[in-house]
Formats: structure tokens, sequence, C-alpha cells
């Protein structure tokens, strides 16, 4: 018995192969979709991700005398909260420039003084009421480690082998500013005026004494000598004297939070931290002394 064999039509032939090659294609854009929206998904996820931490970050700007008390208090706050710090080190008139020349907003401003904190607040870019003070610093009287000039006390800067005094410039700078009022209250600065010498940078000022291009300065008791050592070019220097803490208004070392901040509450969780006993007596050991105590 024969076997009858089906002719296959060409045409049809073609169709099916078109048939099925439609619905791989079909089948492989269907993957291809699916990868894609798996992979918008996973961009908008990490977006949100990149945001959350974003939003839980912190930036402040420390003057860079301060740096061994805040790498500190980075570490304890980190821990404490999960909370991230990002903190920018310069020195304090340089920070000031930053904010109110070049537009950048940090959350949190910690000045080494009253002044620089005032010249913020006044121009509007700090928020008032969230100045907080958490600390003080005593000013000393300083001298190149050889002291060719011979001095012993603060009288001695009227002897005639004195003929540079070196300050922070006090329009900008807090140090300078309290160093000139000690020496107006003690009756030294109309006497001294002709010596004194200023710079815009405070480290740079406490550089002048170090490598000897002046014969004294007015500076505080340790920032940055303790709070900040590496700062300081040289250790050929020699403390002569602590200036009378009444002769200038007690010193105000401050937080404050800019108004432009976006993480408003977690800044107000940090200054309330700065003044927390632990942190209190963390920042004593530092080298920034506790304002109430003093």
């Amino acid at each position: 018995m024969k076997q009858v064999r089906r002719k296959i039509c060409p045409t049809w032939t073609k169709r099916r192969q078109a048939l099925l090659s439609q619905r791989q294609i079909v089948k492989k854009e269907g993957w291809n979709l699916r990868w894609l929206l798996l992979a918008l998904i996973g961009i908008a996820l990490l977006g949100q991700t990149v945001s959350a931490q974003a939003k839980s970050e912190l930036r402040l700007f420390v003057p860079c005398g301060m740096i061994i008390p805040f790498q500190t208090l980075k570490t304890q706050f980190e821990k404490q909260t999960g909370i991230k710090l990002s903190i920018y080190y310069d020195n304090g008139v340089a920070l000031v420039r930053r904010i109110r020349e070049k537009g950048e907003r940090p959350d949190i401003f910690v000045s080494p003084g009253e002044l620089e904190m005032q010249i913020l607040a006044q121009e509007g870019f700090i928020e008032p009421k969230s100045i907080t003070t958490f600390g003080t610093f005593e000013l000393i009287l300083v001298v190149p480690a050889r002291n060719r000039a011979g001095v012993q006390s603060l009288d001695d800067l009227m002897k005639p082998s004195v003929r540079r005094i070196v300050i922070a410039d006090p329009k900008q700078n807090s140090v300078g500013y309290y160093a000139q009022q000690a020496l107006q209250k003690l009756g030294l600065w109309e006497k001294l005026k002709s010596k004194i010498v200023t710079h815009w940078h405070a480290q740079e000022a406490v550089n002048y004494v170090c490598m000897a291009r002046v014969d004294a300065g007015i500076y505080y008791a340790t920032c940055p000598f303790d709070s900040a050592p590496e700062k300081v070019m040289s250790p050929n220097y020699k403390i002569i004297a602590h200036l009378p803490k009444n002769s200038y208004p007690p010193v105000k070392v401050q937080a404050g939070m800019l108004k432009a901040s976006k993480r408003k509450d977690i800044a107000q969780r940090f200054l309330k931290f700065l003044v927390e006993p632990k942190t209190q007596k963390l920042l004593a050991q530092l080298g920034i002394p506790n304002y109430k105590t003093n």
C-alpha cells in the first residue's frame, strides 16, 4: 500500500516561518521591556536612597583651628544618631566669605567667637534663635622661643626692643577683636598701636610668632595650639602670660544654623548635641573649655 505524501505549500511554509519569527520578536521585545522596567525601577530606588542619604547628611563649616575636637564629635554624633556629618575646615574669615560671596550654604556654621557669627546673622544668613554658645577661649601672650626682645610680661611690650606685635585683624576675626578689647581695657592699645601688625588669616598671625617674624602675638590659649597643632607651622614659641579675663568680653564659641538649610530638624539636633553634658566634657578635654564653667 502506497503512502500518500502531503505536499506542503511553499506559501504556507513562508507564512508559518514569518509568524514564528514575529512571535520570537514579540517575546524578545517583551523581555527587553521587562528588563527596561526593572532598570527604571532600580534607578528610581537608587535615586530615593541617594536622596534620603543627602537629606540625612549634615554639612558643617568649621574653623580649621578646631579640627581635633570636631573630628571626635563627628565620630560620636554619627555613632549616636546614624546621621552623617560632612565637615569642611578653613579659616573662619574664609568660611564667612564662602557664604557671603560664593553662595555656599552649609547647614551649620561654627564661629571661633561672636564676631564672625554676628556678621552672618546681621546679613540674614543665620537663624538668630539657633545660635548656640558651646565653648570659650582665653587669651594668651606668645613670643618666639628665642625671645630676643626679652618679653616677660604684657608691660614689656612697651620696651624699645619690641618692634612688632601681631594680632588677627580685629575687624574680621574674633580673636583679634578680643585682643584689641583687652589692650584697650589695659590702657596699652594707643601706646602699642604703632607696633601692631594685623593679618586677615588668624592662623598666619600665629605663624608670624612661630617663625620669629614678630616679637610677640596675642592668641587663644588652646586654639590652634591644642585643638589643631598640625596647623602651627613651628613649635618654636613660648607662652608668656594669660591676659586678665576681666580685660576682654567672655569669648563665646558658637554654632548657628543657616536659614537656607534644608535639614533644619537634624541641624537643631546637632546644636543640642553640642551642649549635652557628655559632649561638653569631651570638648573641654580637646581644647574648647566649657563656656558656663568659666
